[in-house]
């Protein structure tokens, strides 16, 4: 029984603190909120500059729209600033540290992506901002920018882009709102107006994205001075250096394109009486148109510039159109005896046989060695019966001459034979030495191309990026804007 109102006693104690606590906050709401107006900007003189830092933590880059220039980011806007008519004393109000109150009811800084891509220029998600006892005010809201980001396709895939967000006020000028980075988390500005940090941008809760990586992330805080106005303009421009993940694109399309190239090299070693040698270009050629359609899918669409890989293509596709026509041009050297039945010429044979075959290691052509018929005088006995007659003995030479006539035709028939298989095997070893050396200009020509093609990189102007000259254009667009 004791032990109940024990619980009891410690139950109606917690609940008279929360309850005490709510009266408290209450209170200390409606002091702060009485004659707030937040249309006013929460300074003593009308002449003083308000501070505003801002800082910008990346949570995911969402996507990289090649085509249309557009990347999307889902990113924290964290504002800091002070205001000077929400201070209170925290012993008055039971130590109470720290207010969250609606954002709707107090004055917000205008700061807007001037280089939005969507229309979505402000904070749409209002969220709650924190109020310190010294007038501290700390407002990190979530949102997702869809900015214009210029993207340079030359390198792709070994491509890096740098794309920027540039924040400012949209309607105070540097005379009003002072924009600064936020240093250290905490109100103290970076007010320099060559403030440089090479990491402007936080990553501690980054999603990593399966295509993009970021390299870094540098921020600037500039000055922009207007004709129409004597009063500068303050804007913070954070940088995001993006590098391509190549993975994907090496599996799926480079290697592919190599292995296509090292089969047109096949087609060099095939013998031209096998009559293979179209079937297996065409066949390639072939690959390629239906290959091609799918690279057009993952290659980014664009006329401003041809990309790498782009190139790489049209380099495979020129080397398996030039193996075509060397096909088309050696079996019409293979077949030359059998089509015109012309004699190799001299000079031909010499350079072809004598010279490139021992260079390219091709065995000599076969000799054929012909002997000339000579009537020679020999001595010739024939034993011929007593009986016969003259008439008969003539009969019997005859018949032996008739014989030796008949031999002397079928060599000479033999004989040219002879000569017509060594022209036909002269134009084979001429189209033999025609395709070794064309695959040697190949072999030079697909290695070369494929290494100062696949070998080129994205310059190195990540070390040295000038964020005074980056978004020039963004600059100029804003002049319309104060002009009226």
């Amino acid at each position: 029984m004791m032990n109940n109102y024990i619980w009891l006693t410690l139950f109606l104690l917690i609940s008279y603190e929360y309850i005490n606590a709510s009266d408290t906050a209450k209170r200390l709401y409606e002091d702060l909120m009485r004659n707030y107006d937040k249309r006013v900007r929460p300074v003593c003189n009308a002449t003083d500059v308000l501070n505003v830092a801002i800082s910008l933590s990346v949570t995911q880059l969402i996507d990289v729209d090649e085509k249309r220039q557009i990347i999307t980011t889902n990113v924290w806007l964290k504002h800091e600033w002070f205001d000077y008519r929400l201070k209170w004393d925290p012993q008055v109000y039971d130590n109470i540290c720290i207010m969250h109150i609606a954002s709707e009811q107090l004055w917000l800084p205008d700061i807007v992506l001037y280089n939005n891509a969507d229309g979505a220029y402000q904070v749409t998600l209002k969220t709650k901002v924190s109020v310190y006892p010294s007038g501290a005010i700390v407002w990190d809201p979530p949102m997702i920018y869809k900015s214009s980001c210029p993207i340079n396709v030359q390198y792709f895939p070994f491509d890096e882009q740098i794309c920027s967000l540039k924040f400012g006020s949209w309607t105070h000028d540097g005379h009003q709102v002072n924009l600064s980075h936020i240093v250290y988390n905490n109100i103290e500005m970076a007010n320099s107006l060559d403030d440089y940090r090479s990491q402007g941008v936080f990553f501690h809760n980054y999603y990593q994205n399966g295509e993009w990586e970021i390299i870094r992330a540098p921020a600037k805080r500039n000055q922009k001075s207007y004709t129409c106005c004597l009063e500068p303009y303050y804007d913070i421009t954070y940088v995001l250096v993006l590098k391509r993940k190549t993975l994907f694109y090496t599996v799926h399309l480079i290697i592919p394109c190599v292995g296509i190239s090292l089969l047109t090299l096949i087609v060099f070693y095939l013998p031209s009486q096998s009559g293979e040698k179209i079937v297996l270009c065409i066949s390639i050629e072939l690959a390629l148109t239906v290959f091609f359609p799918l690279l057009a899918d993952l290659i980014p669409s664009t006329s401003i510039i041809v990309p790498l890989l782009g190139k790489y293509l049209l380099f495979i596709m020129t080397l398996v159109a030039l193996s075509i026509l060397n096909a088309i041009i050696t079996l019409a050297i293979y077949y030359r005896e059998l089509n015109h039945k012309k004699s190799m010429p001299k000079w031909m044979k010499y350079f072809f046989v004598k010279i490139l075959s021992p260079l390219l290691f091709l065995s000599t052509e076969k000799q054929y060695k012909i002997k000339q018929i000579k009537q020679n005088k020999t001595k010739y006995f024939m034993k011929l019966p007593q009986n016969n007659t003259y008439d008969v003995i003539f009969s019997i030479m005859l018949e032996k001459l008739l014989h030796l006539e008949e031999i002397e035709r079928i060599f000479t028939k033999f004989n040219k034979t002879i000569k017509k298989n060594k022209n036909a095997h002269d134009w084979q070893h001429v189209a033999l030495v025609f395709d070794r050396i064309l695959l040697i200009i190949f072999t030079t020509v697909s290695l070369t191309g494929t290494i100062l093609i696949l070998a080129k990189r994205t310059p190195n102007y990540v070390s040295n990026i000038d964020l005074n000259n980056l978004n020039q254009g963004i600059f100029n667009a804003c002049i319309y804007r104060h002009q009226h």
